[in-house]
């Protein structure tokens, strides 16, 4: 289940783009389709960099909850 969630994160931040893409909310979304329209180069960089580095920190919080919930996983 754990790894299901570590899967869909990057899938949700992907729709979170889309809904504010659809429903005008001002959102990193928002301003990244914004940028792109524009050729903005270091608006679509930055916001690259903080959704990559979201991911990242999710699955890494994913792998250490692995240790949490199952004891066999943990590392001697």
């Amino acid at each position: 289940m754990v790894t299901l969630i570590g899967l869909q994160a990057p899938i949700l931040i992907g729709g979170a783009v889309i809904v504010e893409q659809i429903f005008v909310i001002p959102g990193m979304g928002l301003l990244l389709l914004d940028a792109i329209s524009q050729r903005d180069y270091p608006i679509i960089t930055g916001v690259s960099l903080v959704i990559g580095l979201c991911v990242m920190l999710i699955n890494l919080a994913v792998d250490l909850s692995y240790g949490l919930l199952d004891p066999k996983v943990r590392y001697r």
